[in-house]
């Protein structure tokens, strides 16, 4: 996410996630996605809600199904949130 000044929300498929933040690793190719799942209803307790509803997640991580996060042949609505202009 290095160099972008905006983010853009991307709506498509039957999936939804918050996209974060990316921390990709150089050294050995692999990437981790700060994830916010807005499905999550409950009370504002952190202990409800990380790591399972917010946090960081690798490409195998499940969702709150149970489900792989990214499962291939799958179209996901990304809501990539915009930074204001005034920051």
């Amino acid at each position: 996410m290095r160099g972008l000044t905006h983010w853009l929300a991307n709506y498509l498929g039957e999936l939804a996630f918050t996209l974060l933040g990316v921390d990709f690793n150089e050294r050995t190719g692999e990437a981790r996605f700060l994830i916010m799942d807005p499905h999550y209803v409950g009370p504002d307790e952190l202990s409800q809600i990380r790591p399972k509803w917010v946090g960081w997640k690798s490409q195998d991580s499940t969702t709150h199904l149970g489900t792989k996060l990214f499962q291939q042949g799958e179209l996901y609505n990304l809501c990539l949130p915009q930074r204001p202009s005034c920051v």
